[in-house]
């Protein structure tokens, strides 16, 4: 039994046919066709039933299929050792951040990671929480830095640091000159907020519902860029990470609204298939996360 054979058998049972698991390994039809009969001879056992055009693991092949992966799993582990005993001089690290993380918080550790391996190339998808977690699913990324909570099974979530949001506005705005204004007070003015299903509006959300409060934003953006300028420009109140608008508070073009007794929070962390082992260039750069914010025990999705 060959661990070819293993990864072309695993393929079929997980994409339903022949062709697909030939163009995920870049080999042809026949290839695969030939492999898998000679699993299925050398064990005695009929592996697959065909079910119209799809092929259907067998009672043997479903007995198969689940060892199979353990293997593979195992193996690609020990692959990722080896490599990563090796320079890392070429390759790819895939990492997907929110917008804000990529922005002003992590061009730290890029410069680090590039200075060091200058041979691996970066690419990075910047999107809101949902859209990374499907991405990892899709294993288009290996990492994502992601705002939780995350609670999906099938993966592992590394706290990495928690930052403060605070509400801004135009520094003409009523409320900018006011101290110790109430949740009530921001609630009545115009908000600009983030959309309704993302992991920081439903933090956002509830925080105005443990005061009593519901949160009937003017306008719903994913991109805290444009949230700011639109604050900026007088259209009312956004409530953003502080590293966000840091360089506005300082140019005094947006200004704090200071609330009594109100804290906006949210926690980051790094997530990660959790049944995949990690390429060298990403467990590499999991590692310089670490070193950056410290190390945190890992959770899992339920």
């Amino acid at each position: 039994m060959e661990i070819r054979q293993l990864r072309y058998f695993a393929s079929t049972v997980r994409l339903g046919s022949v062709g697909a698991a030939a163009a995920e390994h870049f080999v042809t039809q026949p290839a695969v066709s030939l492999q898998l009969k000679k699993l299925e001879e050398e064990l005695g056992q009929k592996l697959f039933s065909r079910r119209g055009r799809q092929l259907v693991p067998t009672d043997a092949g479903r007995a198969l299929a689940q060892r199979a992966e353990e293997v593979i799993r195992l193996l690609s582990a020990l692959e990722a050792d080896m490599s990563g005993m090796k320079e890392l001089t070429t390759g790819t690290l895939r990492l997907g951040n929110t917008d804000a993380a990529s922005v002003y918080v992590l061009p730290d550790v890029y410069r680090t990671f590039h200075k060091k391996y200058p041979g691996v190339r970066v690419e990075i998808m910047v999107a809101e929480t949902r859209r990374l977690v499907e991405a990892l699913r899709a294993r288009r990324i290996e990492i994502a830095i992601a705002t939780l909570p995350i609670t999906e099974r099938g993966l592992r979530v590394r706290p990495i640091y928690r930052e403060e949001l605070i509400p801004v506005a135009h520094p003409d705005h009523p409320l900018a000159s006011r101290r110790g204004a109430t949740l009530k007070d921001l609630a009545s003015q115009d908000l600009i907020t983030y959309p309704a299903g993302a992991v920081t509006r439903a933090m956002i959300d509830a925080v105005f519902a443990a005061h009593g409060e519901a949160l009937r934003p003017r306008m719903e953006i994913s991109s805290p860029e444009a949230m700011k300028r639109l604050a900026q420009a007088g259209l009312g109140v956004s409530i953003l990470p502080r590293p966000v608008v840091a360089a506005e508070l300082g140019r005094k073009v947006l200004k704090v609204i200071v609330l009594a007794e109100v804290l906006f929070e949210r926690e980051i962390g790094m997530v990660f298939r959790d049944d995949d082992a990690l390429s060298a260039a990403a467990r590499v750069f999991s590692e310089m996360i670490e070193q950056r914010f410290g190390r945190r025990r890992d959770q899992k999705g339920r």
